[in-house]
């Protein structure tokens, strides 16, 4: 009885021996498969970006530096074509315009007011004018008396007089010709500083005008994240030159990635890359690097590991999900791919 039960146990042994030595197996050649795996990709992150954006800002406008956000067309949304997609505070710029408005009126009452005074002067002096005409007729009539019908101190008299309404007549078209030269110069001088006032205007209007930003086209708003990964919000203060808005062209949309410098050596053109984004973390999309950078950089002030950009070309690009700034993690093919699919 007891030879049985050790012949029991001992075939029970034997077999869970065998089972475990069989699931031992299967493990490993797993283990085995995913470190394969492993090798033959590295792993990656990057973001989406558009080969042709146009980005927009403040617009660069006379002694004004600093800008205030007062509209922006929401991220990610789409607009219509010549919609305004930002528009900056202009609160400042419509005071100057008050201003010079207020100047510009005060120019034009001084060259109206100069107009009538030259009108009035040049007819005074032009009524002076024709009676030193008269005097002169009447003079010459008297001068024109024979000296025998005369005694001689009347006939001299005559004389004298005829000169004197020469001379007098002589100085009242110089006076005239003088006050018409003075009275011209002072309107042209008040119709350029009118002319100066009014571009002023003009040019503060045209001012007020490209605070408005519209879009070129019907598409799509991104808002710009700063190095800080911060991106701007109504209300905001903008220093001139800053982006604040991308509009990208989503017909043309490709992935930059960052690879670690330590796998330089396993990267090359041409590679697949495999990558998903959050906003569809179950859809694999597909691209193939088509340039390396040949300059290493530091990931970031806060990430000092060092790290070469990529670009990727996308295989059939989603522009309905995809969006530039959106993040990626993707894996670069640098062996035989297995199980690579696309979406």
């Amino acid at each position: 009885m007891r030879r049985d039960e050790t012949t029991f146990w001992a075939s029970v042994l034997a077999a869970t021996l065998v089972v475990g030595l069989a699931g031992c197996g299967g493990g490993a050649e797993t283990v085995a498969e995913t470190d394969s795996e492993d090798r033959n990709v590295v792993r990656v992150t990057g973001e989406l970006q558009s080969g042709n954006s146009h980005f927009y800002g403040p617009p660069s406008i006379d002694d004004i530096w600093n800008y205030t956000i007062a509209y922006m067309a929401p991220d990610g949304e789409p607009v219509g074509a010549d919609q305004p997609i930002l528009r900056f505070d202009t609160q400042e710029l419509m005071i100057k315009l008050r201003d010079k408005n207020n100047a510009l009126n005060e120019k034009r009452k001084e060259l109206d007011k100069a107009g009538i005074v030259a009108r009035e002067t040049l007819a005074e002096l032009s009524l002076a004018v024709e009676e030193a005409k008269a005097n002169l007729d009447k003079a010459r009539l008297k001068a024109d008396i024979p000296a025998n019908l005369l005694a001689a101190r009347d006939y001299q008299e005559n004389q004298l007089m005829l000169k004197n309404a020469e001379l007098n007549l002589a100085l009242r078209r110089e006076e005239l010709d003088k006050e018409r030269i003075i009275q011209d110069t002072e309107v042209r001088i008040l119709e350029r500083e009118v002319a100066v006032r009014r571009s002023e205007v003009e040019r503060l209007q045209a001012s007020i005008g490209r605070m408005t930003i519209s879009s070129p086209a019907a598409g799509v708003v991104i808002h710009v994240r700063d190095r800080r990964n911060n991106k701007m919000a109504v209300g905001d203060n903008v220093w001139g030159g800053r982006r604040v808005l991308e509009f990208p062209d989503l017909e043309q949309l490709e992935a930059h990635i960052e690879i670690p410098e330590r796998e330089s050596a396993r990267i090359r053109q041409g590679q697949q890359v495999r990558f998903t984004m959050d906003a569809a973390p179950d859809r694999v999309f597909l691209g193939e690097i088509v340039e390396l950078a040949s300059v290493i950089h530091t990931r970031s002030s806060n990430q000092p590991d060092k790290v070469f950009d990529a670009l990727v070309k996308l295989e059939d690009p989603d522009p309905d999900l995809m969006r530039p700034g959106m993040n990626i993690n993707a894996e670069i093919v640098t062996g035989p791919a297995s199980g690579a699919s696309g979406t």
